[in-house]
């Protein structure tokens, strides 16, 4: 994951179909293949191999055409004329633009939106994901990582809750705001308990 991150360009839009077809060397020292375009695509009329699969030309799939350990995630070009060629898969997130979703995992193969730093060689953390939101940098949020991802991708962003609220206020008249926001306690009958030992 770490090697296709690094290998996204950083300019604007980049994802997974600006990376390059080549042989990379991974941490634990081996090595990536390169992804082989073995099958013509029937939809690109150049007649350039771009298939990946059996499937591509129209036929069945054939589970011998499946490759492992490429830079290009195998199963993307395989199955992305079904969709939208996996547009913003491994995407990263432009400086000037906008969070399409903000997302309660934030996996870079995961179709919800661009999760990337727009420089970083990582994905977007819960603190960016929360001012996306609109919440304050002194908020706080709890569990581990994946958790606070959840409790920002689930919430509601603050200054909507804060705008909705305003307007709920505006709809109700001033009477029944203060019913509403007025202490009523009932009256209560005092209950004296004993100590029993």
């Amino acid at each position: 994951v770490v090697a296709r991150i690094s290998h996204i360009p950083t300019a604007g839009g980049s994802d997974w179909r600006d990376l390059p077809n080549i042989v990379v060397r991974l941490s634990d020292d081996t090595y990536t293949q390169k992804l082989q375009y073995t099958h013509r695509d029937k939809n690109n009329k150049t007649g350039v191999y771009r298939g990946v699969c059996a499937c591509a030309e129209g036929k069945s799939c054939n589970p011998s055409d499946r490759q492992y350990n490429t830079l290009i995630p195998w199963c993307l070009p395989h199955t992305g004329n079904r969709h939208n060629n996996w547009a913003g898969l491994y995407g990263r997130l432009e400086w000037d633009g906008f969070f399409s979703t903000t997302t309660t995992n934030p996996e870079p193969m995961s179709k919800q939106g661009r999760v990337l730093h727009p420089e970083q060689t990582r994905v977007v953390s819960v603190r960016e994901c929360a001012r996306s939101q609109g919440f304050k940098d002194s908020y706080k949020f709890y569990g581990n990582i994946l958790d606070k991802h959840r409790q920002v991708g689930n919430a509601v962003p603050p200054p909507l809750g804060l705008a909705i609220g305003r307007e709920i206020l505006k709809s109700i008249s001033k009477k029944e705001r203060n019913s509403l926001f007025k202490e009523e306690v009932p009256e209560s009958k005092h209950v004296s308990f004993e100590k029993t030992f």
